[in-house]
């Protein structure tokens, strides 16, 4: 006779399936091996179903490894649990007995009758008799019709609680809504808060009020985007995702940190992510203030940044960003960069730090015809650039002609003095 593990488990499913169809069984032989031990003859029962024996000198019961081709004369079962020991048939067992246990009468199980009575009644049954493919595929059916009702169900209960929860009575002492179509007002009133929770920046003014004396407060603010202006996201097979630093970010700040700009990071990235990458690149504390995605507001499935909340003038703001549909809302206060893509020959911040340096030192009143004039171009930071070599070239020439002049002049001062006897003059 040869018991194994997937024979028991077969055994048991059919028993089950008996338990279910409320037919009378009888689950498994019983074997009986007497073996030899250093306390003498001890009976050991096993039984198939929980695969446990108890042992007559201990009196308790361990759990067998294994069994393997149990016979007349061959077969061994081996201890799970403490020190293991192998039993051979033909040298260790001296006897062996099988009998049948008596067949068990099974009670019907009423919660699984009723249940299937209910599947069938809703046009979900599962056919016992059919083949197996047939079944799971009746049994996949019925989970999904079921899953489908459950959402549907928490859906429903969801939305009533809503209503209940923010329709219900509150104590209202502006009574700002008041007769039979109050609850539904208080509906209303109550999406528009979540929505504007999701979609508006999580505060009216996102910045401080500027210092007061005796601190200094820039009179420029520079709000700069952080993703693939100051930063660019790149991923390999090797390192996996990595943020690699704009060539000259050190630089830039070190220009336009204060006290000369007041600088603040406003990026549509979450601050999760964001802060960390802030927090290394700043490491002079230039940085004033960092803005993440709460502050921005959602549109069209955009980010964008409305500088209108920032709580400063904005005729000294600067806003330097690459993607148009970030700043729809102030065109007029941005200085739109290409996309930084991670490139490492790239002088660009070396440029815009020159440029910011410039109007800082201009001290104009209203930036803002100067970014619009440069904004017209691809890329306002190679106009900059070219712009100020022209500027160099006629610097350099009108000092190179202011040089010459002063010298002819020089000399017609020394000949004039000559000429009319003014030698001790020299």
């Amino acid at each position: 006779m040869f018991i194994s593990p997937v024979s028991i488990l077969r055994t048991s499913h059919r028993c089950i399936n008996r338990i279910v169809s409320h037919q009378t069984f009888c689950p498994f032989r019983r074997i009986t091996l007497t073996t030899e031990s250093s306390f003498g003859n001890t009976r050991a029962v096993l039984i198939a179903w929980s695969l446990r024996y108890p042992l007559a000198s201990k009196g308790s019961s361990r759990m067998l490894h294994d069994v393997k081709d149990i016979g007349n004369s061959s077969g061994e079962f081996v201890e799970k649990g403490g020190e293991k020991k192998v039993y051979k048939i033909s040298e260790d067992v001296q006897s062996i007995e099988t009998s049948a246990l008596p067949k068990i009468n099974v009670r019907p199980n009423i919660i699984v009758t009723k249940w299937e009575i209910l599947m069938n009644r809703c046009g979900l049954p599962v056919d016992k008799t059919a083949p197996k493919e047939d079944q799971n595929t009746q049994k996949r059916k019925r989970s999904t019709v079921l899953a489908m009702f459950f959402v549907a169900g928490s859906t429903f209960c969801g939305l009533l609680y809503f209503c209940l929860y923010y329709g219900w009575m509150k104590i209202d002492e502006d009574s700002t809504y008041t007769g039979i179509l109050a609850p539904y007002y208080r509906i209303k009133e109550a999406c528009r808060s979540w929505r504007n929770f999701v979609v508006e920046p999580s505060r009216d003014k996102l910045l401080p009020d500027p210092l007061k004396p005796p601190y200094w407060q820039p009179k420029y603010t520079i709000v700069i985007e952080l993703k693939n202006v100051l930063v660019a996201p790149e991923w390999s097979y090797k390192m996996g995702n990595r943020v690699k630093k704009r060539p000259a970010v050190d630089y830039l700040l070190d220009v336009i940190g204060y006290p000369n700009f007041e600088v603040v990071i406003y990026t549509s990235e979450t601050a999760l992510n964001a802060n960390p990458i802030v927090e290394a690149l700043d490491s002079k504390q230039k940085i004033m203030y960092k803005l993440y995605r709460d502050c921005c507001k959602y549109m069209n499935g955009v980010y964008v940044k409305d500088l209108s909340k920032l709580n400063r003038d904005l005729s000294k703001v600067i806003y330097i960003d690459f993607d148009p549909e970030s700043f729809r809302f102030n065109p007029e206060n941005v200085l739109r960069l290409p996309k930084w893509n991670g490139t490492l020959d790239d002088t660009a911040l070396v440029d815009l730090a020159e440029l910011l340096k410039t109007i800082h030192l201009s001290d104009v009143d209203d930036v803002r015809p100067t970014l619009q004039y440069y904004s017209q171009f691809d890329d306002p930071l190679k106009e900059f650039r070219e712009r100020a070599t022209r500027v160099a070239e006629l610097e350099k020439k009108l000092h190179q002609i202011e040089s010459e002049k002063e010298a002819f002049v020089a000399s017609v001062k020394k000949y004039q003095g000559r000429l009319f006897g003014f030698r001790r003059h020299e």
